[in-house]
């Protein structure tokens, strides 16, 4: 979905070497126009080009007070920051304004799917949808051989299936995994539509693995992945 001449635009200023590197790449192959900085001085003096879409990490000064006065209908904000002291465990993301949303303690796959549910939403779906951290043991069928990884960030749609070897863009897999509280594995075919690859993964804190589209659910499935994701993972067993 592409608004205007600056519709698949993304600035990425965070002074961190390889997340900012590994970001601007995969969302590259994504087909996004990207722009990355290192500092706030090249990143102000650009704004000219009218972004889409920024996603700025809390070391930069000033970086808070510029993500909330630069998020608007036209350009969505993402700031980057650390957990609060009281609450290291905590990550995730949470609205900071309408427009400006706030990822503490998050890694390159979550800022990815994020800014694909900002940009190129499923169809029919105008806000983000919500997602759940997840984390399941899966079990992946792909071209004859059975993988084990990881499901997290699942929303009705898709999910981040961290895998030591992801698949290439759009190729397809049977996945099995456990939905907590419902005493049965789902199963149901998966797309990779994007991947960080093991090289990417290697120098920063994020794995290996690809986004999925969830593909050809039954009214069934698609109900309890529904009902699982609007219960925040939890599921009436």
């Amino acid at each position: 979905m592409t608004q205007g001449h600056f519709g698949k635009r993304i600035f990425i200023a965070d002074p961190r070497d390889p997340e900012r590197m590994v970001l601007s790449s995969i969302l590259g192959r994504l087909g996004y126009e990207i722009s990355s900085f290192s500092n706030m001085d090249d990143f102000l003096e650009a704004l000219t080009e009218q972004p889409r879409l920024v996603v700025i990490h809390a070391q930069l000064e000033g970086a808070a007070d510029r993500a909330l006065s630069l998020g608007s209908a036209d350009c969505r904000v993402i700031l980057v920051d650390l957990p609060p002291e009281s609450s290291h465990a905590f990550s995730g993301f949470v609205d900071a304004t309408e427009h400006v949303l706030r990822g503490i303690n998050v890694r390159v796959p979550e800022i990815v799917m994020v800014i694909n549910d900002f940009i190129s939403p499923p169809e029919g779906m105008i806000r983000r949808p919500p997602r759940v951290a997840g984390g399941y043991a899966t079990e992946i069928h792909l071209r004859e051989q059975t993988m084990m990884g990881h499901i997290y960030n699942i929303s009705v749609t898709g999910a981040f299936l961290e895998i030591a070897n992801p698949p290439e863009r759009d190729e397809t897999m049977l996945l099995k995994f456990q939905l907590p509280h419902t005493g049965e594995m789902f199963q149901c075919e998966g797309l990779s539509t994007w991947r960080v690859l093991p090289s990417e993964s290697a120098a920063m804190r994020s794995p290996p693995g690809c986004g999925v589209r969830f593909l050809n659910l039954t009214p069934d499935q698609s109900s309890l992945l529904e009902d699982f994701v609007e219960r925040k993972g939890r599921v009436e067993p």
